[in-house]
């Protein structure tokens, strides 16, 4: 069929104009209810806000008391330290490790079972390094380990500022004796008068 054929069919009847009244909408229902809408998605969008502030607020209050705290024991601790040293010089040397090793003698309950606080030096290399279960395992038996326990028998006359105050122990299993610096030692026995002496020794010698 040509084109000119399918063209619309100007005389077919067009529908009368209908004269529809406007829609008319009440605004006040309109804002009354966006304004709840938007009072609800700003209520969403603040209170996690302010959550969020008041546990920073609350934040900072706890490390501001743990500040305060940890003041407040490092002075206590150093009051010790110079009851222990006679003077405010609390640097770690000659003069006042022989002090410090005074002050152990005299404090210490000797013999006191002690182990190591984590491995010995020789021992990293086995424990974190590339040395072989079996060269280590078999070290183990003629070197100190800290799976091993020890009895603290004497302090050492020896000073090094380097190593602090030495240790004679003997093993419990074989009774193999060591010489070990007093500082990579703790005592056994949790809360005790030695092992409160043995980390103040040891917080002193690492911090100073």
């Amino acid at each position: 069929m040509p084109k000119s054929n399918q063209r619309p069919n100007k005389n077919k009847s067009k529908p009368d104009n209908i004269h529809l009244k406007p829609i008319e909408i009440d605004e006040t229902i309109v804002s009354g209810k966006t304004s709840k809408l938007n009072g609800r998605e700003n209520l969403g969008r603040t209170a996690p806000i302010e959550d969020f502030l008041q546990h920073i607020d609350a934040f900072e209050e706890i490390v501001k008391d743990n500040d305060e705290e940890e003041k407040n024991r490092r002075e206590v601790f150093e009051q010790k330290l110079e009851e222990v040293f006679g003077t405010t010089n609390l640097e770690v040397n000659r003069s006042n490790l022989k002090k410090y090793l005074k002050y152990l003698k005299k404090n210490l309950k000797i013999p006191c079972l002690v182990k190591g606080m984590e491995e010995f030096e020789w021992e990293e290399y086995y424990t974190m390094g590339p040395g072989s279960t079996k060269e280590y395992k078999k070290l183990k038996k003629t070197q100190p380990s800290y799976t091993d326990k020890f009895n603290l028998l004497n302090l050492d006359q020896k000073l090094d500022v380097e190593d602090g105050i030495l240790g004679v122990l003997e093993r419990t299993t074989d009774n193999l004796k060591f010489t070990l610096p007093l500082v990579d030692l703790e005592a056994v026995a949790e809360n005790s008068v030695n092992a409160q002496l043995l980390e103040d020794y040891a917080m002193w010698f690492f911090r100073y």
